[in-house]
């Protein structure tokens, strides 16, 4: 399929753009997400202390995409908030390179949380719109995320025992600022420049958040990235207790990457063709299967099974959830759908997952960690409820 004529009078097609910012933020989380834990456990921080810190990411995505959407609704600044947002992630994870206390790494890891929060539901709305406006399948453009993450997930691992980790932090830092130039050449949403009545821009926010159903799939979703908390905060870790190394830890990881992005180029199609309430009861099956393994097995096929469903784990049941969230909302509250999906799945869910994972870590162990994370997903597929109740599912 070729490239679209750029209607933005820009010299890139805004594919382009968009691959750019998810290879970017992607691969700033391709050291955040396998790494940190490790850093700060080499800092002689508890399993508490890393539960903390690695809680505040999720925690403040329960608030901060919610405030930072409504603004870009409201005023038709999203990408320049989305800029503004990713530079200033930058900045404060180049100044948490440089902490090693509990007390400061709270509020630089905390700011930089904070700051980063918006990026990924701005651009997630932008693609959505671009994809629907222009043609092209989402999952096409959102893979180069995947890949980028598999990349750095991977040469992390690879060089994580022979520099400092905060080196990395710094990598990071730059992808982020990398990530914002891409961000600037975003197409304009339709309302970019014009401020928007506050009563206009939410009457239709408030219709879709009267329905019944929408709760009960984001109470799901949250449930959901719940049983990841687990995932986020000791995966590394059960890794390195069982004998593992940075190289096979970041290999791990990035073959799951490696699963997502083959299920990328064909998820659009599967979607449509199943539904997105299909998709997203599978999903939460497979989930259940994921995290019983690395529960119980040492051996590295079975872990290697293990993440391999991350394909349907992450890719599938977001691509489903992102696109029934597009579905419910109209064009002028879009961030602020994505941004209450981002919320309150990988905000408060995450949140909780993470937290709790923290706390009960050092008193249950590892293995029984990830079986309330299987116990979680099942439940979730309980909240979603028997197929006919999900008619209104695309």
């Amino acid at each position: 399929m070729g490239a679209p004529p750029n209607v933005d009078g820009g010299r890139w097609d805004p594919r382009t753009r968009l691959a750019l910012f998810y290879a970017a933020h992607f691969g700033h989380m391709g050291v955040v997400l396998p790494f940190l834990p490790l850093w700060l456990l080499s800092l002689g921080l508890d399993s508490v202390g890393i539960g903390l810190l690695v809680a505040l990411s999720p925690l403040s995505k329960v608030l901060a995409p919610w405030t930072w959407g409504r603004l870009a609704d409201r005023t038709g600044r999203r990408r320049g908030l989305l800029v503004a947002s990713s530079l200033a992630a930058a900045g404060a994870l180049s100044a948490v390179a440089g902490l090693t206390t509990l007390g400061p790494l709270v509020v630089g890891v905390g700011l930089y949380a904070f700051c980063v929060a918006p990026a990924l539901p701005f651009a997630e709305a932008t693609a959505l719109e671009q994809a629907d406006a222009r043609g092209f399948a989402y999952g096409r453009v959102r893979l180069w995320g995947s890949l980028s993450f598999v990349a750095v997930a991977a040469a992390s691992g690879a060089v994580i025992g022979g520099i400092p980790g905060r080196t990395l932090l710094y990598a990071a830092s730059a992808m982020l600022a990398l990530g914002a130039l891409a961000a600037w050449g975003f197409p304009a949403p339709a309302s970019e420049g014009r401020l928007t009545p506050i009563g206009s821009g939410s009457a239709g926010a408030a219709r879709s958040l009267r329905d019944p159903s929408l709760w009960r799939l984001l109470a799901a979703c949250g449930l959901m990235q719940a049983g990841h908390g687990p995932y986020y905060a000791f995966y590394s870790i059960r890794l390195e207790t069982l004998g593992y190394g940075g190289a096979a830890i970041g290999s791990l990881w990035a073959l799951a990457v490696i699963c997502e992005v083959l299920l990328l180029t064909r998820i659009d199609v599967g979607v449509d063709r199943l539904g997105t309430a299909a998709v997203l009861r599978l999903s939460l099956v497979a989930a259940s299967v994921r995290w019983a393994l690395i529960a119980i097995a040492d051996d590295p096929l079975l872990l290697a099974a293990a993440q391999a469903l991350h394909a349907v784990t992450y890719a599938a049941f977001h691509v489903a959830a992102l696109r029934e969230i597009h579905r419910r909302f109209r064009t002028g509250d879009r961030a602020t759908g994505q941004a209450l999906y981002s919320g309150l799945t990988y905000g408060l869910g995450i949140f909780c997952g993470t937290l709790g994972a923290g706390l009960l870590a050092e008193r249950i162990g590892l293995p029984s960690l990830f079986g309330i994370s299987a116990a979680t997903s099942l439940a979730a597929l309980l909240v979603l409820g028997r197929p006919r109740a999900q008619a209104s599912f695309a």
